[in-house]
């Protein structure tokens, strides 16, 4: 069995306004229910939990009561990231009842263009590694600054990865191997991959794609309102 964690917790500060991104309009419907539709209908996927900040919470129930008659539940976040995803497996199991050897596929609640493949892909690659993630190779060359003024050095670009999600792993496995990180290294972690690597278990790559952006500026909205409408352009033969 596999469940999806969406992560939802942040408040959109770089993208400006009131309102967090996942909660924006894009062509008619939030960004977080067109998220959650990618997963709500593949066949591998079991449940998907909404770790919200606690401020969103009834706005998400209002959301998931209006668009999903099932298999989509809610939970509040964390102070980070990494406590989001703790909060969505303690909620998949003393609530749902999930078992802590079931897979989790945590994905941004930012990034509503996650395709079928990339998640039936996540979950067939469960079945021979710990953790794995969605990742597209760098198409720029990619430099390191100590500083954030020079250069410390250029890594070779053929080896250079952009990380999206879904990142996938065991829910209980999770939970103690954060467990295992000193709390002033945990500032250190911004995503699940790195607990995993830290702790010498290396990371599974799955094909990420392009469209699989992120929603983080005003500019990213731009292009992803072009993608909706090519999509149903598409759709309707135009």
């Amino acid at each position: 069995m596999a469940i999806a964690g969406i992560v939802a917790g942040g408040t959109g500060s770089r993208m400006g306004g009131t309102v967090p991104k996942q909660f924006m309009e894009l062509c008619g419907k939030p960004v977080i229910v067109r998220t959650i539709e990618r997963f709500a209908v593949n066949r591998g996927i079991d449940a998907v939990v909404v770790g919200v900040n606690p401020d969103w919470y009834d706005h998400m129930l209002s959301l998931v009561g209006e668009y999903f008659p099932s298999g989509v539940y809610v939970t509040k976040g964390g102070a980070d990231r990494s406590d989001t995803i703790v909060n969505i497996i303690r909620y998949a199991s003393d609530v749902l009842g999930f078992a802590d050897d079931e897979i989790i596929l945590t994905h941004d609640a930012v990034r509503p263009f996650v395709t079928e493949k990339m998640i039936s892909d996540s979950i067939e690659a469960m079945s021979c590694c710990e953790i794995c993630t969605a990742a597209v190779g760098a198409t720029d060359t990619m430099l390191i600054s100590a500083d954030g003024k020079t250069a410390s050095e250029f890594p070779v670009r053929s080896t250079m990865y952009r990380v999206q999600t879904p990142q996938s792993f065991r829910m209980g496995q999770f939970v103690t191997m954060l467990g295992a990180v000193p709390q002033d290294r945990r500032s250190e972690i911004t995503d699940a991959c790195s607990v995993y690597h830290r702790l010498g278990i290396k990371v599974h790559i799955i094909q990420g794609s392009e469209t699989n952006i992120k929603l983080t500026y005003p500019a990213d909205f731009e292009a992803a309102k072009a993608f909706v409408r090519a999509q149903e352009d598409e759709l309707s033969g135009e």
